[in-house]
Formats: C-alpha cells, sequence, structure tokens
C-alpha cells in the first residue's frame, strides 16, 4: 500500500501543476519539521545531554570565583587525598579553605567547616566511583532525576563552558577521560541559528552526509532523523585516506558538492587555499552560516560547477558526486567540459554505480576511465572503501 506522500507525488494532475505541487510539498514539510520538532522537544534532556572531551571545557575563573575553587587546587586536594592517602588536615589547601570560612568567606559554597569537609567527602565518593566505573559514574542526578552533573553553555563558535560541575571536570581531567557527561543549558543565538538549520535538513532527509566532529551537532540526526539516526552516511574514513596520501604539503583545493563544508574546514586547518562548490540551496545555507562562525576564510563559490571562475588547482575533490552529472546528455557533455578545463595536481574521485536511467550507466572502471581520457590525470591508485561500501580512489598526472 502506497504512502500518503507517494500517493501524492504519482498524481498526474499534480505533477502538472507546479505551483500546487510546490505548495503541498512546502506543507508536507512544514508539518513534519513541527511534528519532529515537538518530538525533539519531548527528548531534550536526551539531546542536550552530550559527552565531550575535558579539554575542551573552557573554565572562567572570574565566574566562579565566589562560588568554588580553582580547578588545580581541586587536582591537589584529590591527588593528595585519594593518591597520596592524606588526612584532609594535612593537605595544605583544604586547610587554607576552612581558615577562610572561619573568617568569614563563603569556599564552594560552604560557610562551615564541617560542610567543606562534607563538600569533599562528596567529591571524594565522586572521584572513586569514576575511577572505578568510568566517566558515566560522572552523569550525576539526584533521586528525583534532577541532574547535579556538570553544566555547560554553547558559545558563538561552538566552545563548551563550564556553567555548574567544576568538580566533575576536574576529576574527568585527573583520571584522563576522553569524554565526560554535560548538560547544555544554553545556546549563543548565531550556535542555535545554526543547530535549527541543520534541524530542518535532517528532518527533511533523516540524515547527515558527513560529521561536524562536534558533539553537539552530531547528535541533532539521533535525535530528529529516523531509520538512519544513529549514524551519518560519512565518517572521518575518506579523510584519512586524503590526508594519508597527499601529494602536496599546500596549495589549493577545489570541493566539488562541498555539503557542509567539513573538508572545506580540515584543508584550511592544513593551511590550505580552499575553494566550495555546493549547488544544493539548504547546504549551502548551512556551509555559509557554519564558515562564518568557526571563522574560517574558504571561498564559497554560489553558482554551477561548469561556471566557476577558475579551473586550475592543486587538488580536486570529486567525492560522490560526478554520477548525479552523467544522468542527462546535457550535464554530461558539460561534464567533458569542464574536465578538459580542469588544471590539477591530483584527484580524489569517488564513483557511484549509476542506474540504468541514466544518459551514462556506468561502473567504478568505467568512470575512472572516463574521467582520465577526458582530463590531464593519467594515473589512479585505490585508497579503501568507505562505510557505505565505495571505494575512494586517487587520480593523478
Amino acid at each position: 500500500m502506497l504512502s500518503l506522500k507517494n500517493r501524492i507525488r504519482r498524481n498526474e494532475f499534480l505533477r502538472r501543476n507546479e505551483f500546487l505541487w510546490r505548495v503541498l510539498r512546502r506543507m508536507y514539510r512544514s508539518a513534519k519539521y513541527c511534528s519532529a520538532t515537538a518530538w525533539g522537544q519531548w527528548r531534550k534532556k536526551k539531546a542536550n545531554l552530550l559527552y565531550i572531551d575535558p579539554a575542551s571545557v573552557l573554565y572562567d575563573q572570574l565566574a566562579h570565583a565566589q562560588s568554588t575553587q580553582d580547578p588545580t587546587l581541586l587536582d591537589a586536594i584529590l591527588a593528595r587525598r585519594v593518591e597520596g592517602q592524606a588526612e584532609y588536615v594535612q593537605i595544605p589547601q583544604f586547610v587554607s579553605g576552612v581558615e577562610l570560612i572561619e573568617s568569614g568567606t563563603a569556599v564552594a559554597g560552604c560557610t562551615t567547616a564541617e560542610a567543606y569537609l562534607e563538600h569533599w567527602q562528596h567529591i571524594e565518593k565522586l572521584y572513586r566511583a569514576a575511577r572505578e566505573n568510568g566517566c558515566a559514574a560522572l552523569a550525576e542526578r539526584r533521586p528525583d532525576g534532577r541532574w547535579l552533573g556538570a553544566t555547560v553553555q554553547i558559545g558563538r563558535q561552538g566552545e563548551f563552558i563550564l556553567e555548574t560541575g567544576l568538580p566533575h571536570l576536574a576529576i574527568a581531567r585527573l583520571l584522563g577521560f576522553a569524554k565526560m557527561p554535560v548538560l547544555v543549558t544554553r545556546y549563543h543565538p548565531e550556535w542555535a541559528k545554526l543547530r535549527r538549520d541543520i534541524i530542518k535538513i535532517v528532518v527533511q532527509r533523516g540524515f547527515i552526509h558527513q560529521p561536524f566532529n562536534h558533539p553537539d551537532l552530531d547528535m541533532i540526526p539521533e535525535v530528529y532523523g529516523n531509520y538512519l539516526k544513529n549514524k551519518t552516511k560519512y565518517g572521518n574514513e575518506r579523510w584519512d585516506y586524503i590526508v594519508d596520501s597527499l601529494p602536496v604539503a599546500t596549495g589549493t583545493v577545489l570541493d566539488i558538492g562541498s555539503y557542509f563544508g567539513y573538508f572545506a574546514h580540515r584543508f584550511e586547518a592544513l593551511g590550505f587555499e580552499c575553494f566550495a562548490v555546493e549547488p544544493d540551496k539548504e547546504n549551502l545555507a548551512v556551509l555559509k552560516r557554519y564558515r562564518q562562525i568557526m571563522g574560517k576564510r574558504f571561498t564559497v563559490w554560489e553558482t554551477s560547477l561548469f561556471d566557476i571562475p577558475r579551473f586550475e588547482f592543486d587538488i580536486v575533490l570529486a567525492l560522490n558526486i560526478f554520477h548525479h552529472l552523467v544522468k542527462t546528455r546535457y550535464h554530461y557533455e558539460q561534464l567533458i567540459e569542464f574536465l578538459g578545463k580542469l588544471r590539477c595536481q591530483a584527484m580524489y574521485f569517488e564513483p557511484h554505480q549509476t542506474g540504468a536511467s541514466s544518459y551514462k550507466s556506468l561502473n567504478d572502471q568505467e568512470f575512472i576511465n572516463f574521467v582520465l581520457s577526458n582530463s590531464v590525470l593519467n594515473n589512479y591508485r585505490w585508497l579503501g572503501y568507505t562505510t557505505e561500501e565505495r571505494n575512494v580512489y586517487l587520480l593523478t598526472v
């Protein structure tokens, strides 16, 4: 039995009435977005609970000065007490805290020496639990479920700013944890807008193609996505293949079908000058906003691949993109013209089997031969598989 969406798609009258088709499609997407947003709000606590690298957490000492202690002080007391087996009265930092309290200054929210001792006994208990059971022990809650672990705010550039839970951060760092649980309480407006743009895309498509390598953004498909929600279509494996085989240490890079700019961000971090082409308007909006937020400088061309203003680069990325350009005779001929103009030292190429309905149906080897015969490139070698079991090749002059 056909779903309502497929029935609408197959309705001949609607297919011929472009305006009505667009209205219904927008209504469907709007309803889908609203329902998914409501579902996401219902799962808000799960969406806001992230596991992040303790080293990435920013500590605002001025903001915490009146309510807690310096991270190095926490580390010192814990190390002396738990690892050195020292009594609290033998630890200078603890004694100094008691002296401040007795002089009328609250320390770590404590106004009596007894409360201060209980405070440290609780931290010590939490430390031992984390050492025995791992970072999950730092996801501390009251019996009624209220969160007692670390809380953070996310800044404009996605930075994690500690709000509460300095002891949890100190324990995670002292034990060398790669991850620690935190609850996000607030987003910078610029970051919140980026999240909303990504959520809209995930709601419509159910997944994202590439990771952001940011815990908050990579959590979005799990909360708002469909059957593909537990993963992005690709991980970091393609980048690993590329960075291990780079033929040049610096230069220019053309990223065809840049999506959200994953490769442009990474190449720029290596010192390359990057140029990104992305035809999808929704992807382009996220690409530009994410570039701005992260303070990147790579160029984004809002044009067709065939109309870019230059054709000479050191490296070209053609990952899972060219099969879209052989579906019609017009685009096939345009692709041949583009390859003839292109001048590059290397191309990272990920072909995809074209369908029988395409103007040209090509397997991997046929696609490689097509690119080589129409460009300055002459050689190729296989680099590896993607998570979707597609092949990645390096084509060189």
